[in-house]
Formats: C-alpha cells, structure tokens, sequence
C-alpha cells in the first residue's frame, strides 16, 4: 500500500519539483568534507576540492579580515524565499555588541523558530542538547566569539548518508533592515548566536533557507545523529497503551530522540486546536517521566513532556498543563523533581492518554551503533548496554536498468537491485530493523519518491542464479515474511523477528522506471551479514557473431589501421602514445567514418575469399613503403583537433589511457605488435556496437548496453552498469554513440582486471567494486 505523507512534510518538494529524468545528472556525492571520530576525536581527510575550517580560518586571523563564504553568499540566492524580501545580512556583533556562541551553556529553550517553517530541524536541535556528547560532535566545542579566536567562521557537523561532513559557514545572517532581527530563528536570549549558525549551516547543507520550508522532524534528527528513525500513529494505538510507553520509555533509556506532530491544517496554516496544539506543527518530546497516581498509589501517570519549538504562544490547556490543578496534588519536592517549569517557554507536560488522543504522528529517531549509548549522571556515556549492530550498503535504481517499482509489476519488478540477510545459527527470534533511505533529494530540489521494500525466506537452491529471476517471485508469494509499506518519506524502516536463515531484501520504488540513489541499512541485535545479490563481475564468452580475431588483420580496414600507425610511427617504428588518440579518432569514432563503418562490418561478416586476401596484402605492402614517410611527417607541426574532436576529448584520452594501461608499464611508445592489439580490441567493440544498434542511427539505447557488454564478453553487476550510465549521462549523451561504447567496455575491462588482481590490494579493490 502507498501512504502520502501529511502536507506539511512534503510542501517544499512541491514546489521545488523537477523530472525524475534529472536524476542521472544531479549531484550523487558529498560536497563537503568528510569526517570520521576515534573516540569522539574528529579525524579529516585533507583534500582541496573541500573548504577546510582549520585552513581558511588561519587565512583570515593573518591577513586580519573576516571570513566571508564563496558558496554560500549573503544573497537571496541563499535564501531562494520570493516573499522574503529587503534582507540586510549582519554579523552577530552587528546585531549585539556582547554577542557569544553560548551564554551560560546550551538547553533546549535556546531555540525559538522565526519567520523559516522549519520547526522540524528546531523540534531536532532541541532534543540534541539533551545528549551533550552527541551535541559537540554537532557543533565543535571550539566555535567562539572570543577577540583571539574570532575570524567570523564557523563550523559544524552532519551525518549525510553513511558518513559524517562538515559544513563551513561565515556569521553573517539574515535580519530585518534594522540589522538588529534576526528573520530565522534565534535564540531567547538576544546575545546568544549558536542556535541561528546551526541553522545556517543546515540551510547551506541543503542550498539555501528556502529548502528547509517544511520537513518531517525524523529526518532533521537523522541528520544530527546518522539514527534510524521510525514512526508511530498514536491515534491507531488506542488500547495498546503500554506498547506505545514502552517504545517512549525503553527509547529514552537507549538514548534516542522523539518528536510528533498533528496533521496539518486543509488550509497549510498552523491553526490552534480548542486544547491549544497547532497543526501541522512539530513539537520535541523532551522528557518521559511516571509519577504515583493522585487516587492512589497503586496507579501510575504516565507524562510526556512536549516543546513547541515557538519558545512562547499557543500551549496544550488540558489537563496537567502550565496552570492546571493537577499539579497542586504534588509536593514541591516531587516538582523539582520531574523539573517542572510553568512558565510561558512553549513548553508543557501531557498525559500519555491524552497525547494518544490528539497526536497523529510520533517520530522516533534510535542512535546509530556508534552512538548508541546511555549518558549517566555525571555525564560519562556508557558504551555497554544497548549496542546495537550495523550493516549498510548504497544503490540506485536507474531507468531500464535497476528501476523494476514495486512486485505488482512482475515483468520488471526482477531488475530491483536484491540483497541477502544471513540471520546465523542459534540465533533464534533475531529481531532485525531494516531501513531504506533515499539520497540526495531536498538538496537537489528533486521530490521524494515513494518507496519501500519486501522480505522474502529463501534457500539456497533459490539463490543458485544471481539476481533470481523472475519465475521466483512468480511462484513464492508465500516466502514473504515481512516488508515496508510504500511511502513517499526520505527514510522508510520495518522491524522483523527473523528466525536462523537466508532472506531476501528487494527496495523499489512504487513505479517502474524512477531513478534515485539510497542506502539500504541493517540493524541487529547480533552478528547478521547484508550482501547484494548480483551477478558475479567477470570475464565472459565473446559472442559467436563475432568474426574470430584472426580474421581481423586480413582485411582492407586493417590495412588502413596498419598504414595510420606507420604513417605516425618514429624511425624505430615505435608509436607515440598520443598519436594514438589521433588514430582511434580518424579510424573508429570521427562522424564522417559512420557510413564506411557499417559497410565494414557487413563485410567481415561475410567468407574471407582469395581476391580479399591478395588485396589485404597489397594495402600492407603499401602501407609498409609509405612508412618511410614518416619522419618527415613527425616533425611537422601536429594539426588543430576539430570542434567535434575537442567535445568527446576527455572520453578519447581516458579510452587510450585504459587501453595502454594494458599493454604497457608506463613507456611512452608502443611497437606495431601492441597497435594490433589495441586495434583488434576496438574493432570487436565496434562490431558488437553495431550489431545492437539495429536501426542504424549510431546509437545504442541504455537498455541494451548490460547485453551489449555481455557480446564483447563481460559479465557486470549492477553497480558497474549504474556506474556505467551515470558517466554516459554526465557526458550528456541521451543515447549511447560509438565512443561511449568503447570506454563503457575499456571501463568493464578494467574494473574485472583489477577485481582480479592476486595482490591484498587487488582482493580490498574487489570487495569495493563487486
């Protein structure tokens, strides 16, 4: 079944939709630096292609300016919000002269929202500063306004997909055009900047303010935790109460962060309901607490307490809020004890029954393995209880190739990229919580996709072909032990009870044909293993209409490879390596050569005969007389590559390069022997080329490309065809022309080359890529 998430969480994507087509094109890595912790200690890997905090703010305490950020400007671009409008862009101490990252530490009250709908990632932020060693992995204890220290920089961390980054920013924020209010949101005490420059640095992760307009608070949490996030219907939970405490109680003891919300309001505004609670609004549940009933003491109140992200303003009116008797009935020893506070800081205790009866949605957000921890009292986290572990694995679902939607479409539902979980022995019961997240969509303003997966048991007889085929899932709907519901969420999970056995986890999305990346996670209680399920990447058969090799060197086009070579070739007949890129140029890839190239291979496909042979023989005597002209010809000046020459370049000189790297240890020349090589290895490509391109436009389209390799004798994965694809549209070829053929096939050759390496680094490389 397909769910639509409320209105709310899915507005931005509205209106910030573009084709699914743009997948392929769109941004499918980070753009920021990693980071990876050793007990907590952040580790970076230096690179140039990302902005280093430690670097640039060196650059700007000596040279004594501050930091004002390239990618990020004080634009509207970065705010990308048309109703927001005469924005002045200030500095903290612009707007406070005392202006400081914390004032007395951080709590969840510093955070209030402002004119940006994004009480979603406010709702996160402040279910963050509950966990203070958690928190600092977030924002870097070493973030100041102090005089020494101060260059107008920032930074701040995020889990995005898998691994953590961090995200540089300058101070200067957006405010009203007194420069003295700030238009996002801020923090109660006027002097206090941490909230604001979070938020920032979460809109640069994204692109700009504008895409934070509207979200679900699970996904906010996720990012400030790399968690696994779940979620609840109160509302359907009626009669299963203790069910739903044990999932806020035994959650608060593990660690992990909730939030929940109403469904919005027809209109899209936040209306108050007659109780005081805002729809379409989310709300942090910052405490779980029970206290001895007010009857007697054999009845137990169950409590939430709840924070609207406003700071002030509308709040729950029922029982046990701010001004309700209930609270008359506790000593003051047992209010300081649940730490009760009734003050107007949008902040207010519900009871359980109640908070079943009103909310619609609890989000749930469980720490991640490395995470998962319990803080004690002195604030030391405890790494013993509670651990979880964690398998994960990345993937895309491609148009034609991945991309099958979901087992209603039979015919294409097979193409879905499979994995297996190995639940091992002695294991029985083992509770498994799988998670399916899509990649890359708000920041790349593309909408969410409706996704999910199924669980089927299998043997190892069903595993015997890789992927299994369609007539498996023909014949076992009744392996079906478990799955997601479809839904259009940026992370869908399900829990299982999976006794010893192999399973077979399938993601799709709901249709046929739409392309995303994601990640596909495990998590168990115990050492369970996740492995695609895919054909084994490694050399073939060639396919039998190819002419056989031998047959190649007695033709008249191998003639004329022979004569280009000998016409470049030095006084040693040796080659110049980037004369060869001139040569596979002019022989196999220029337009012009189009006609001539098909009425070749027609020819080939036919009986060697006599005549052919003795004129073979002739075009190679003459190729051999014309070398001697050569010389002559090597010192005069190398001609202008032509327009269309220069656009395929970058493909020309990573073909040679593949075809070299080969056949030769670094040298700079090749011999005629080597030239043959390299020449027979094309043209077979060519000829496998053209026997897929039917219609006889030049091109191949992207469907065929898995069998077109499988000809020129290679048998690929999944993640090499994805791989392939994703270069071919890089390159903005809407069809696959001849070139692109011929690296795609250098590309397989040389991914199997090195998955086949004998060496420790050849066996690393092979688990990478298989």
């Amino acid at each position: 079944m397909a769910v639509k998430m409320y209105p709310n969480a899915n507005s931005s994507n509205d209106q910030r939709k573009s084709p699914a087509s743009a997948f392929l094109s769109s941004r499918s890595s980070t753009r920021f630096l990693p980071v990876t912790f050793e007990n907590d200690e952040p580790r970076y890997d230096a690179s140039p292609n990302y902005q280093s905090f430690y670097t640039l703010k060196q650059q700007c305490l000596a040279r004594r300016q501050l930091f004002e950020d390239p990618e990020f400007p004080a634009t509207d671009a970065s705010i990308s919000m048309p109703k927001i409008t005469d924005v002045r862009w200030c500095r903290p101490k612009e707007i406070s002269p005392q202006a400081r990252f914390f004032v007395d530490g951080a709590t969840r009250l510093d955070i209030c929202q402002g004119a940006l709908n994004d009480c979603w990632l406010l709702t996160a932020a402040a279910n963050l500063t509950s966990h203070p060693w958690l928190f600092k992995r977030v924002l870097p204890e070493d973030n100041s306004f102090a005089v020494d220290e101060y260059a107008g920089i920032f930074h701040f961390r995020f889990w995005e997909f898998g691994q953590w980054v961090e995200v540089v920013i300058d101070d200067r924020l957006p405010t009203d055009v007194s420069g003295k209010l700030l238009l996002f949101g801020r923090s109660g005490n006027g002097d206090e900047f941490w909230s604001a420059l979070l938020e920032k640095a979460y809109a640069k992760f994204y692109g700009s303010y504008g895409a934070l307009d509207g979200g679900t608070a699970r996904e906010a949490m996720q990012d400030l935790t790399g968690g696994l996030t779940e979620f609840y219907q109160p509302k359907k939970m009626v009669g299963r109460e203790e069910q739903l405490w044990d999932i806020l109680r035994s959650g608060s003891e593990m660690g992990s962060l909730f939030a929940c919300n109403l469904k919005s309001d027809p209109t899209g505004e936040n209306v108050a309901t007659k109780e005081g609670l805002l729809r379409g609004h989310s709300y942090s549940i910052t405490k779980v607490h029970m206290i001895a009933g007010l009857v007697s003491d054999g009845d137990q109140i169950r409590l939430l307490r709840v924070r609207n992200p406003w700071g002030s303003g509308v709040e729950w009116n029922g029982k046990w809020s701010d001004k309700s008797r209930e609270w008359k009935s506790l000593n003051t020893a047992e209010r300081k004890r649940i730490g009760l506070t009734l003050q107007n800081d949008g902040e207010f205790w519900i009871e359980l029954s109640d908070f079943m009866k009103h909310f619609d949605r609890l989000e749930v957000c469980h720490l991640s393995p490395e995470l998962h921890s319990v803080q004690d009292d002195s604030g030391e986290r405890d790494t013993k209880r509670y651990r979880w572990e964690l398998s994960s694995l990345d993937g895309q679902w491609i148009r034609d190739t991945t991309a099958g939607g979901n087992v209603s479409f039979l015919d294409t539902f097979p193409l879905n990229p499979q994995y297996t979980i190995h639940v091992q022995k002695h294991t029985t019961g083992s509770s498994v919580v799988i998670a399916l997240m899509q990649k890359y969509r708000r920041a790349d303003a593309l909408p969410s996709l409706t996704i999910g997966f199924i669980v089927y048991r299998v043997t190892s007889e069903d595993l015997r072909q890789k992927p299994v085929p369609k007539e498996f899932f023909q014949q076992h709907d009744h392996a079906i032990v478990g799955g997601s519901i479809f839904i259009n969420a940026r992370e869908i999970s399900c829990r299982l009870t999976l006794d010893p056995g192999v399973y077979l986890v399938i993601p799709s999305t709901f249709e046929p044909g739409e392309e995303g990346d994601y990640l596909l996670r495990i998590f168990t209680a115990r050492g369970n293993t996740l492995c695609e399920n895919d054909a084994i990447l490694c050399f073939g058969t060639l396919d039998d209409r190819i002419t056989e090799q031998g047959k190649f060197f007695e033709t008249p086009r191998w003639a004329m490879l022979a004569n280009a070579f000998y016409n470049r070739a030095n006084a040693y007949q040796q080659l110049e390596t980037n004369y060869l890129q001139d040569i596979m140029w002019e022989q196999f890839f220029r337009q012009s050569f189009g006609t001539s190239d098909r009425q070749t291979v027609k020819v080939k496909r036919t009986r060697s005969s006599p005549l052919r042979k003795f004129y073979a023989c002739v075009m190679q005597l003459c190729a051999c007389f014309w070398m001697q002209s050569s010389v002559r010809k090597n010192v005069q000046e190398h001609p202008l590559p032509s327009e269309e020459k220069q656009m395929h370049q970058k493909e020309l000189e990573r073909i040679v390069a593949l075809l070299l790297s080969r056949i030769v240890d670094g040298q700079d020349t090749i011999g005629y022997e080597q030239f043959r090589t390299i020449a027979r290895d094309v043209y077979q490509w060519e000829t496998v080329f053209r026997l897929y391109d039917t219609d006889g436009s030049g091109t191949l389209d992207r469907r065929e490309l898995r069998q077109a390799l499988r000809s020129s004798g290679f048998n690929i994965n999944n993640r090499i065809l994805c791989k392939l694809l994703r270069m071919v549209v890089e390159l903005n070829r809407p069809q696959i022309e001849l070139i692109d053929y011929v690296l795609c096939a250098a590309e397989c050759r040389h991914a199997i080359d090195v998955l086949h390496q004998d060496t420790p680094a050849g066996n690393e490389t092979q688990r990478k890529t298989s």
